[in-house]
């Protein structure tokens, strides 16, 4: 067995840099030791953990950030109307549906690339293996590697997956279809492994669990849940095969209470900045959405206050929202967006990975349509008191019995574009679950799934690619329209498109790739934002106008 010269200098002594740019290691350990250090595996299992939704050291300034205005802020969270721009980037980048070279390379690096590099270092490592320790890495590292990647595939469609780290110069895609079945096949692997770890796994380096295996575990099966049912509209046979390993007892468990959920934020393992901090407060231009405005106020939610702050307009303070896809420049001054609502936030708030309620509103889902045993109704409702909870909103009993509906923007009321109006109430739905609109067009069970969408959209903020996935895959939350009327004509949508269905691959990847010629074919459309991906149902409704 070899022994290794390295540096005196340990990342335990280091409290305040990135772990990316420490000396590492100490003198004269061998390849065990140091992987049983977690010197090996630490710095790329804590590179991934910051990459998954780009957050990192405040001594990166603001380059997670922008990152993060990539992936969520300006493009997936403003599409579904979680945030409003104050700004409209002259109408050349993805705020605004223009989905140009350098955007998109940009977005395919932080959804994908970016996570690659750490993840290939430990498989490198552990892919020839037979140690039970280095497949319990992998394991974790392969959950890691499922949350962001996961984000990659709802985002493109096609990517690399069953070649990943093979060597290729070239790499074959994958469809979406067998990503998500090898996804899931992994996951369920990395489930036995870890089933057979210590309880404590590489704690220095975990910046979720601080190494409890048996959360990892939850986690991996909850993900399960989240994939599995994506894609009963698609393939039930599939769904119900995985909805059943994740909510088998004897497989660990699902994400069911508070201290289960995956979320990271600063601490003193490692300082970490909200990633949001510098659009909402250096740059001024992320705030509320118009979209979660009209349902937090409409439906009288207590959880508006938990989310976002007041902002101020002529003299009075209310919550302002800005619309989805705004049609002007950045203002600041008097009266401008930048006095409207910003996300309610600060450097220490957690971004969150999943959270239990999401678990109940998967549940919901599966019982309604027959996945599994149960009572849609009560697990809807436990979804929405587990979110209450979650955001320390007290009861929601008298909330559940609310027939309230979304509240509308009517012309000259919306106080950014006096002209913009939208009547989000129509055909909508509230939070009562045995109250159903006469004049919606829905069937009873569509009405249904309208409420549990509804209410997870409200649930799962601010995880904007989660949500934009769920208005993509059933139609659901009602969203109110873009204000820019251009955006759906730049991806040679129809104009009454509400959001993209997808990200296009930057031109140069064709160039790059032979492989990417497969990418119509693997997408079975077209690669441009309004090409649907494999996971929407067939008979998607239509929001009415």
């Amino acid at each position: 067995m070899k022994k290794i010269l390295i540096p005196i200098i340990s990342l335990f002594i280091i409290s305040s840099c990135d772990y990316q740019e420490i000396n590492t290691n100490i003198h004269g350990v061998t390849d065990e030791e140091t992987k049983k250090g977690g010197l090996t595996y630490g710095a790329p299992l804590m590179n991934m953990q910051q990459l998954v939704i780009p957050i990192g050291s405040p001594s990166l300034s603001s380059a997670p950030g922008n990152h993060l205005q990539n992936t969520d802020l300006i493009s997936s969270g403003n599409y579904i109307g979680y945030f409003g721009n104050n700004n409209n980037w002259n109408f050349s980048i993805e705020s605004n549906w223009n989905f140009v070279e350098a955007r998109m390379s940009y977005a395919y690096e932080n959804f994908y690339s970016n996570l690659f590099r750490s993840w290939n270092e430990i498989k490198k490592v552990t892919e020839k293996s037979n140690e039970p320790y280095d497949q319990e890495v992998f394991a974790i590292a392969n959950i890691i590697k499922t949350v962001s990647w996961l984000r990659a595939t709802d985002v493109f469609g096609p990517i690399v997956y069953t070649n990943a780290g093979n060597g290729d110069i070239a790499p074959k895609l994958d469809s979406q279809e067998v990503v998500y079945k090898n996804m899931l096949a992994e996951l369920a692997h990395s489930v036995e492994v870890l089933q057979n770890a210590s309880p404590i796994l590489l704690a220095e380096y975990d910046l979720i669990y601080n190494g409890r295996v048996q959360n990892w575990i939850k986690l991996a099966n909850s993900l399960m849940l989240r994939m599995a049912v994506r894609v009963h509209f698609k393939n039930e046979a599939l769904a119900k095969e995985y909805i059943t390993i994740a909510l088998d007892p004897q497989k660990g468990g699902v994400i069911a209470g508070i201290e289960d959920e995956a979320k990271i934020q600063n601490s003193g393992k490692m300082p970490l900045l909200n990633s949001m901090m510098p659009s909402v407060e250096e740059y001024g231009e992320t705030r509320m959405g118009a979209t979660i405005w009209s349902y937090l106020k409409g439906y009288n939610d207590p959880r508006i206050n938990n989310l976002f702050t007041k902002g101020t307009y002529d003299g009075k303070e209310d919550f302002f929202p800005i619309a989805p896809t705004n049609g002007y420049p950045k203002k600041e001054g008097k009266n401008s967006p930048q006095f409207a609502s910003k996300p309610n936030i600060n450097a220490n708030s957690p971004l969150y990975w999943f959270r239990a309620s999401e678990t109940y509103f998967l549940k919901a889902e599966a019982a309604l349509y027959g996945l599994i045993t149960g009572d849609a109704k009560s697990l809807y409702e436990e979804g929405v008191q587990m979110s209450f909870t979650e955001n320390g909103a007290g009861s929601a009993d008298s909330y559940l019995a609310s027939e309230n509906k979304a509240t509308d923007i009517a012309r000259y009321e919306y106080p950014y574009a006096m002209s913009y109006s939208h009547m989000l109430s129509k055909g909508n739905t509230s939070p009562q679950w045995d109250d159903y609109n006469s004049e919606s067009a829905l069937s009873t069970k569509d009405q249904q799934l309208q409420k549990i969408i509804t209410q997870k959209y409200l649930a799962l903020y601010p995880n904007a690619v989660e949500a934009w996935t769920e208005y993509r895959r059933t139609g659901f939350p009602y969203l109110m329209k873009p204000l820019d009327p251009d955006a759906p004509a730049r991806i040679g949508a129809a104009d009454d498109t509400m959001t993209p269905e997808r990200f296009r691959f930057a031109p140069s990847e064709y160039s790059g790739n032979p492989n990417m010629s497969q990418v119509p074919t693997l997408l079975g459309g077209e690669d441009t934002g309004a090409t649907k991906l494999w996971w929407v149902r067939g008979d998607r409704p239509k929001q009415p106008k």
